[in-house]
């Protein structure tokens, strides 16, 4: 949900406030359009998971830097205040703005706008784990992913496989990987050029895509 917000905080109109020269960004908004972005229904149950969520984020997240003389820690969401006008309920939260210089909340597809069934959300989250990984290739893990489960069927494991692949192909689609692969098997890695619930039961291998211009190196997407 933290990486929807930042999704959606960033079209937002926003004023910028310091802590100790520290700068946020101030951002407004009503809780029933958040829920409409994330195509939530619009109803007690999901307005409160929303306020759970804020209250967490507003203590669970640090950031830091340190050198040998220096240490700094702030959290990045200070401020949480949400009042009722009419019959809405309008939020105004303070965000860090080094938030918004992290590539992977706004670059990475939105892999959450439909409605998901559990295994799908794992599947998606286990995605992103793997990759926010600092190399450029990212392996999945199928087999140690399912062994999380204590009892699954073939079916429910070709399902997940299924979904798996389907991200891979968004993340071709979206052009941040190389066409090429590897599958693991009996804990070797072997080329392959597809994919398919077949050959992906141990894991499998993406390489992320780097663009290099004259001057630095970034990712692109």
């Amino acid at each position: 949900m933290l990486i929807q917000f930042l999704n959606y905080a960033q079209h937002l109109d926003f004023e910028i406030k310091y802590i100790d020269q520290i700068s946020y960004r101030v951002v407004g908004f009503r809780l029933q359009d958040f829920l409409r972005f994330q195509n939530k229904y619009n109803n007690q149950y999901q307005l409160t998971k929303v306020k759970e969520f804020f209250e967490e984020v507003q203590t669970g997240i640090l950031l830091t830097s340190f050198s040998d003389n220096y240490f700094q820690s702030l959290v990045a969401i200070p401020l949480v205040k949400f009042h009722k006008i009419q019959k809405f309920w309008v939020g105004r939260v303070w965000l860090a703005e080094e938030l918004f210089y992290y590539n992977y909340p706004f670059l990475l597809p939105d892999f959450f706008k439909t409605k998901l069934t559990k295994d799908q959300f794992e599947v998606r989250v286990e995605v992103i784990k793997v990759f926010h990984s600092v190399d450029i290739t990212k392996t999945v893990l199928i087999q140690q992913f399912l062994d999380y489960y204590s009892t699954v069927s073939n079916q429910r494991i070709n399902n997940i496989k299924k979904n798996f692949i389907e991200l891979v192909q968004i993340l071709q689609e979206y052009d941040l990987i190389e066409s090429n692969y590897k599958i693991i098997s009996n804990g070797s890695f072997l080329d392959t050029n597809e994919l398919n619930i077949s050959n992906i039961s141990e894991g499998f291998v993406i390489y992320e895509k780097i663009y290099i211009s004259l001057n630095f190196c970034f990712r692109f997407v």
